[in-house]
């Protein structure tokens, strides 16, 4: 059995239950996993992020219907999808609009099209530290679509651009970057990555960061030291996911 296997392996044993999003979307992809933890998950919108049954049809919250919507894994209508990405936009909530504009350009051709138009332009904005910009949920949205017909030049300063983000994702626990990683230029992320080490992420960020280092070939020894039990069970469940050993 793999290290990762163990870790996953006890804490089911002990008694564990997940207890973020994030560990529901990573669960999702490793059925026998879910399955060990069927009987403990109990919430409706929770079961479908893991994979246990479909999501719910609606619900009351913006929150709550992003999250029905990364369930439902881009099968709702194009429609729904933009209203819910500019409900998500004007909330000023950054982890719900990057999520609902990735769910949007999905399924909506127009949508990755404008994302495609605004990434060719050979300038970008200024962004404040702290803040994220309409390009950058551009790129989160469609770079694995978009960035490899992008000359190589241009993906290394896009990448860059885009670094700072990183902190912002994994303080949300976000998964902003876990679709877009490879089509990014990995060199320019391995010191972003690091310095995260030094800076707060909030109950499991370290693990994310941690994993996308992992899934370009990196582990900073400094982000290792800072992982704690559920930063742990996420890199687990994120090298599982991956079929690493």
């Amino acid at each position: 059995m793999s290290r990762y296997s163990d870790v996953i392996s006890a804490w089911i044993d002990e008694g564990g239950r997940p207890e973020t999003d994030l560990e529901l979307r990573m669960i999702r992809r490793l059925p026998d996993v879910a399955a060990r933890l069927d009987d403990r998950i109990t919430d409706p919108i929770a079961r479908a992020l893991a994979g246990l049954e479909p999501p719910p049809a609606t619900a009351a919250s913006l929150i709550d219907r992003v999250r029905i919507a990364v369930a439902a894994g881009g099968t709702m209508s194009a429609a729904v999808l933009g209203d819910l990405e500019e409900e998500a936009k004007a909330s000023g909530d950054a982890n719900l609009w990057v999520t609902a504009a990735r769910l949007h350009a999905m399924v909506n051709l127009g949508r990755e099209a404008a994302a495609r138009m605004s990434l060719s332009e050979q300038s970008l904005p200024y962004v404040f530290p702290g803040e994220i910009d309409e390009v950058m949920v551009d790129l989160l949205a469609v770079a694995d679509r978009v960035l490899p017909a992008l000359h190589v030049d241009w993906v290394r300063k896009l990448t860059q651009w885009i670094a700072p983000v990183l902190a912002l994702d994994c303080r949300a626990q976000g998964m902003w970057f876990w679709p877009v990683l490879g089509s990014l230029d990995g060199g320019k992320l391995a010191r972003p990555l690091a310095k995260l080490a030094q800076v707060p992420l909030g109950p499991g960020g370290a693990g994310l960061a941690l994993s996308y280092s992992l899934r370009i070939g990196l582990e900073p020894e400094e982000l290792t030291a800072k992982c704690e039990d559920l930063d742990r069970r996420i890199i687990a469940l994120a090298r599982l996911g991956d079929g690493a050993s």
